[in-house]
């Protein structure tokens, strides 16, 4: 397999990445914001003191709905001028290459924790927090086909290991 390919800078895609690799952490969240509202309720219901009702609930709305977006906005705006100008990717058998016109970096297969796949993308996860966008929109049937194709391949080759993940 030897697929290369120009994908321009889009910022709406690296929110989407972004999103993928927050959810955990978000969901988290979510959870414990519902946990604080909860235990708002329950402090109406046994007539607890108003400043700790007003507290917890005001605090649990914010961590359900309001720090999951606010954090993903942050991280967009905190990454280096450096992507915002397109980068050239080469998938091969044995590695992913991403060549910025500053920076360049190559991904052998065997250090992917796991593949998402999306409609719109696959994201190559590497770790907990680090993920790599391989847009679908970039490359042509046929290559969307071949690059399929070498994941089923790939995750047959590494038995064993969760490579072809679905979206946390």
């Amino acid at each position: 397999m030897q697929i290369t390919m120009w994908v321009p800078y889009d910022e709406r895609r690296l929110r989407r990445t972004i999103a993928v690799v927050m959810r955990p952490q978000v969901r988290r969240m979510r959870i414990m914001g519902g946990i604080l509202l909860a235990l708002g309720a329950l402090l109406i219901a046994t007539g607890g003191p108003l400043e700790l009702i007003v507290m917890t609930l005001v605090l649990g709305v914010l961590i359900a709905t309001v720090i999951g977006p606010l954090t993903a906005s942050r991280a967009v705006r905190m990454q280096s001028h450096v992507i915002k100008d397109g980068f050239q990717m080469t998938l091969t058998d044995e590695w992913v290459g991403v060549v910025y016109p500053l920076v360049e970096s190559r991904y052998r297969w065997a250090g992917v924790d796991s593949v998402v796949e999306t409609p719109d993308a696959w994201y190559m996860m590497l770790g907990k927090v680090q993920s790599l966008t391989i847009p679908k929109d970039t490359m042509t049937d046929e290559q969307r086909a071949e690059f399929a194709a070498f994941l089923v391949a790939e995750q047959q080759r590494q038995a064993g290991r969760a490579f072809l993940g679905r979206p946390r």
